[in-house]
């Protein structure tokens, strides 16, 4: 009996041993499998990436949250591309007039964005504002001082806590989306920024107004978050620094821009977008205006000028649209342009890369890499157009492949940067081939638009 039992006990002593000895195994091949894959080049490990992509066996958008592979692509990918000028770092960052109209820093979180036009951009400069406001304006207004301020990397402007704020910029719109009159009577500069912190979080509820952020930071309501405000601009290339951008397919923020800023009959009248969109109607005016209507013109001076004149409510085809603004300057719009170029990707080396397509996850993914609480930010609104992806890929259903080549070559470093195909706006058509003449057309016609 005792024979029995202790051949069972070193049975089962021998069956823990060799589980032992087999997740020893397993862990080792783990370990050499991880290491052999790291050691894969980046461009293989990228090429890969690309193959299952390509293949469908993945797709891009449902890569991981802000996935390794967009921040990666963009050093591979900006190796091969024209290098940035020798100016200095600081000096491009004080004097170029683009990246300090898109850009902001929040010091306190050591990020820096670049805004894109046309991607969530309402949503993402209200997250922005709001922690301007509440981690760096109000405890640097509170508990203000020299030394503060030199410690917050901020040039010498500064000389006050009232240079941090336009104080009257917010007792008046304070005033006018609330009619609320004792907004006019506040001079506390942090009370107001309180009384402004509390308004923007429920700026999404119905019968509210809504404020204009990109006037507010025109009217340079909020100096400090500027980026010519840094003593030392070339701090945002340090590796504390958190360089974000939001990016979204080419296509369809070209379609977005123009559903957004041509179709709408409501502009002011003769204001940029209305007077652009009276301009393509009258350069097309055989497919919209009568013989009449496009003789009055030859005939009467200053007719165009006149609110009431012919093109008055005349919305052009998205076709006219995109011919007019190859055929002009107006392609250097920020709603337009590509954004490869408007935020300097290849000199700013952007390492937090969120995309629209997925808006929430990526801003969640954000708020966390901040360090900051879920419930920070609780908006559940990501101002959504209320516009599906079908919709804007109907208005490229007429385009001529011609017209898609062209396109294809405006935004192609959008395309390759951010890994977005022309071919999933072609609703008919799998695939495009264009030839080089359109590139050398393109570059003859348009010399300085893409610098």
């Amino acid at each position: 009996m005792n024979y029995c039992k202790h051949l069972f006990t070193r049975k089962k002593l021998f069956r823990y041993l060799s589980y032992l000895i087999g997740i020893i195994i397993l862990i080792s091949c783990s370990y050499n499998l991880g290491k052999q894959i790291r050691e894969i080049p980046l461009h293989v490990q990228q090429s890969v990436s690309t193959n299952l992509i390509s293949n469908g066996e993945i797709s891009s958008l449902s890569l991981p949250i802000v996935s390794i592979y967009r921040n990666r692509s963009i050093d591979d990918k900006c190796a091969s591309m024209k290098r940035p000028s020798r100016q200095s770092l600081s000096n491009i960052i004080r004097n170029d007039k683009m990246l300090n109209y898109l850009g902001y820093v929040l010091r306190s979180h050591s990020l820096f964005y670049c805004s894109v036009p046309k991607v969530a951009t309402r949503t993402l400069l209200t997250f922005m504002t709001y922690l301007h406001i509440r981690d760096d304006l109000i405890p640097l207004i509170t508990n203000y001082s020299s030394s503060n301020i030199f410690n917050f990397n901020t040039n010498s402007n500064f000389k006050k806590s009232s240079d941090m704020i336009n104080a009257d910029y917010f007792k008046r719109i304070l005033y006018q989306s609330t009619n609320n009159i004792s907004y006019k009577s506040i001079n506390d500069p942090s009370i107001l920024l309180n009384s402004f912190l509390s308004y923007i979080m429920v700026i999404n509820k119905p019968n509210l107004s809504t404020i204009d952020l990109w006037s507010m930071y025109q009217n340079k309501a909020l100096p400090l978050i500027r980026l010519r405000t840094l003593a030392n601009p070339s701090i945002i290339f340090s590796s504390k620094f958190t360089r974000v951008m939001f990016v979204r397919h080419p296509l369809e923020r070209l379609a977005s821009a123009y559903t957004d800023k041509i179709t709408p009959l409501t502009n002011p009248p003769f204001s940029l977008y209305d007077s652009l969109r009276r301009t393509i109607c009258r350069k097309y005016a055989q497919f919209y205006l009568t013989d009449d209507q496009r003789m009055a013109y030859r005939k009467t001076k200053g007719l165009s000028k006149l609110k009431s004149e012919p093109c008055q409510k005349i919305i052009p085809t998205f076709e006219h649209f995109i011919e007019y603004l190859m055929s002009s300057s107006t392609f250097s719009d920020v709603h337009w342009q590509p954004y490869s170029k408007l935020c300097q990707v290849c000199l700013f080396k952007y390492n937090f890369i969120g995309k629209y397509e997925t808006m929430e996850e990526d801003l969640m993914k954000l708020i966390e890499q901040l360090g900051l609480n879920r419930n920070d930010w609780n908006q559940k609104s990501y101002f959504k157009t209320g516009k599906t992806k079908e919709n804007y890929k109907s208005l490229y259903s007429n385009l001529t492949n011609q017209t898609i080549c062209k396109l294809k070559y405006i935004y192609k470093d959008d395309f390759k940067l951010f890994d977005y195909k022309v071919e999933d706006y072609l609703t008919s058509r799998k695939n495009i081939q264009c030839s080089l003449s359109y590139k050398q057309k393109l570059s003859k016609k348009r010399p300085n638009k893409e610098n």
